[in-house]
């Protein structure tokens, strides 16, 4: 049921309703961006963020685990031109089937280290 949940978070971002959120979300939601050590308190001041963080971004989901009351996704996430990317692992904390808190780590993708590639260490997939 939680995936449930989840799921339509992903939806709504992707769609850019952020406003929608509001329906995913507890009032007192907490959401922890691990990378740059922030946290958003509150949903109203989460959908902000994401409605004046610039450009236009969308989701591809990969992946959905649900491990009891916690959720965990990986989804790619990219501009309109596809020439920015990156991925994020979530930690989705439920209370009463709503996200009550969110821990992210993002990765930026890009081009393996050419001396693997030279030495044959990797491949690209």
């Amino acid at each position: 049921m939680g995936d449930n949940i989840v799921k339509l978070f992903w939806k709504h971002i992707h769609n850019a309703d952020f406003d929608n959120l509001s329906e995913v979300m507890t009032d007192n939601a907490c959401v922890r961006l691990a990378n740059t050590k922030e946290v958003f308190r509150g949903k109203n001041k989460y959908i902000d963020f994401n409605k004046r963080y610039p450009d236009r971004w969308y989701v591809d989901l990969e992946k959905l685990y649900v491990c009891g009351e916690t959720v965990i996704s990986v989804a790619r996430i990219f501009n309109d031109k596809k020439t920015v990317s990156s991925y994020v692992t979530s930690f989705f904390k439920l209370k009463d089937n709503l996200i009550e808190e969110i821990t992210e780590y993002w990765g930026d993708n890009g081009e393996p280290p050419k001396w693997r590639l030279d030495e044959k260490l990797s491949e690209r997939y």
